[in-house]
């Protein structure tokens, strides 16, 4: 046998020496190495400390859960205001037509031969556009304000108008380009643009469908209406057809639709660490857990399952006014635990956390010490 250089002995006095003090580098290496997260010990500690609260996920706590209202409705009821959707306004194009009996506006062959033929004559003028001042210049009526009043309102007034020339005659007014009672529909529908208001009262709703519809799912899309010098925005999927939120449109009102997924996120001792989008109505707990590829046999700790979220919260997850931070503790080492997870509904912002093991952290210093020492039990085979 070969015998060792004469580096051996000071070689085998630093291996002895390192492997006294094994336990205490395996106890510093437990406070040192990295960590995908807290334990459940961690987490309870800072509880503790008043940070958050901690709710132990049962049938108890589960009821409460679903029963808390959503923050996403009646938002938009905020802005609901009542008006016209019939008054003219500027840039309106009318149609003008006078009709007449006897002796005429517009002169008559019947007048020069004396008599009054039991037929009327009419006139139909010029369309002409309602000027930024609100006003109109008609032949034989001068400058006369159309703004704010109905086709059938500035027809009456016509027809006192023309009462001064004509013997018997009838205005009809009608708006051939309907600029002022619209609204424009913006963002993420198929076709947006002006839709123009009817007296059939379209609602928020209808203007949507008018355009196309949402690009994308409607639990993914914002809706925002912007009125005079308020807005609201809320949730497209939340909306029901004829409720509160679902406002009579009125003139000048733009409407919004933005793309927003849903998403929550994974993080400690997971399969797969991400941000994932919710891509159905409704995703459980067990779902959740399972796209993300569940807890890591060798790191995660099945009994600190958590759900950090704030409570209340608005539809998109950020914290409402006088929001509380809470994490949500289910044990997956027992079998109803399985159970309420199918009913414990995600919501967005969700944060899913699956604590390490407190078992994990020294197995990782004694790995690392491992590690330490195989150069050396190396170099002395290779001497040998």
């Amino acid at each position: 046998m070969t015998p060792f250089p004469k580096c051996a002995g000071p070689i085998r006095a630093a291996i002895r020496g390192l492997l006294l003090c094994a336990p205490a580098l395996l106890i510093a290496g437990c406070a040192t190495l990295p960590s995908s997260g807290p334990t459940g010990s961690d987490i309870r500690r800072a509880q503790e400390l008043d940070h958050f609260d901690l709710v132990e996920v049962d049938e108890r706590a589960l009821a409460r859960i679903m029963a808390s209202p959503s923050m996403g409705r009646g938002r938009l009821a905020a802005v609901a205001l009542p008006g016209e959707v019939d008054t003219i306004g500027p840039g309106d194009v009318l149609q003008i037509s006078v009709y007449e009996v006897g002796s005429t506006l517009f002169g008559s062959r019947a007048a020069s031969m004396g008599f009054t033929p039991a037929t009327g004559a009419g006139e139909n003028m010029p369309p002409v556009t309602v000027g930024r001042d609100g006003r109109i210049t008609i032949p034989w009526a001068g400058r006369i304000i159309a703004q704010g009043k109905t086709p059938d309102g500035l027809a009456d007034e016509l027809t006192q108008a023309y009462r001064h020339t004509s013997e018997n005659p009838q205005v009809m007014v009608s708006i051939r380009d309907n600029v002022n009672n619209t609204v424009i529909v913006q963002g993420e529908v198929k076709k947006p643009g002006r839709i123009p208001l009817t007296l059939a009262r379209e609602r928020l709703l209808d203007a949507i469908a008018i355009a196309g519809g949402s690009s994308n799912p409607s639990l993914d899309s914002i809706v925002r209406i912007s009125r005079a010098d308020q807005s609201a925005e809320a949730p497209l999927g939340a909306i029901e057809p004829g409720s509160s939120d679902d406002v009579r449109l009125l003139p000048q009102d733009r409407v919004s639709v933005a793309f927003r997924p849903r998403t929550f996120t994974v993080l400690g001792a997971a399969g797969k660490v991400s941000e994932i989008p919710f891509q159905s109505p409704r995703v459980a707990l067990i779902e959740a857990i399972g796209r993300s590829g569940g807890p890591s046999d060798e790191r995660a700790d099945p009994s600190a399952i958590y759900v950090f979220r704030y409570e209340p919260a608005e539809y998109d997850g950020a914290p409402a006014e006088g929001a509380r931070a809470v994490a949500y503790r289910l044990d997956m080492r027992r079998a109803e635990s399985y159970f309420l997870a199918q009913r414990f509904e995600m919501r967005p912002r969700d944060v899913i956390y699956m604590a390490n093991a407190g078992a994990n952290i020294p197995t990782k210093a004694i790995q690392v010490l491992s590690l330490f020492f195989s150069p050396f039990y190396t170099a002395r085979v290779l001497t040998q």
